[in-house]
């Protein structure tokens, strides 16, 4: 069984949007989401602590000096901070990234380059149409998409 989740099982852990929440004053729906790394970038003044400190000294989490706080993936002791180091509180919003765009535009196909056909065939970012094109564009040009091969030759390539 792993270290931290032995731990776990004997002293007890909570959330780590519930420990943010707590002893950090932060509050938002986003706080779910939050991992230990991000935590470590976002707040440095919150230190962590060892497993091998803990069971050296187990008397840090009876007296309230360190907390086990989980994430969902990982479980971490982190020493709790004092009222004086505590902000304000404040929410914690997490910006969303700007999806791209599918690309639905017409193109000179012929006047391309092969690198830039290849390009139009991703699914993510391209429609149906323009990668149908693309592909008889370079079909047209004797670019190989998909190498075919027959398996008896293949196999008689690893005997050989």
């Amino acid at each position: 069984m792993r270290e931290d989740v032995e731990f776990a099982k004997k002293y007890g852990d909570i959330s780590l949007a519930k420990f943010l929440s707590r002893f950090v004053s932060l509050n938002g729906k986003d706080l779910k989401k939050v991992t230990h790394n991000e935590v470590k970038i976002l707040f440095p003044n919150l230190k962590r602590c060892s497993f091998n400190k803990i069971r050296e000294n187990p008397m840090l989490i009876y007296d309230g000096d360190v907390i086990l706080v989980d994430d969902g993936k990982t479980i971490i002791p982190y020493y709790i901070p004092k009222e004086e180091t505590l902000d304000s509180e404040s929410t914690f919003i997490r910006e969303k990234v700007k999806e791209r765009e599918i690309d639905d535009s017409y193109h000179d196909y012929a006047s391309m380059s092969i690198y830039e056909l290849r390009c139009l065939l991703e699914r993510k970012y391209n429609s149906c149409r323009n990668q149908c094109a693309a592909r008889r564009e370079l079909n047209k040009r004797g670019v190989v998409l998909h190498k075919k091969y027959k398996r008896s030759e293949e196999k008689r390539k690893g005997f050989e």
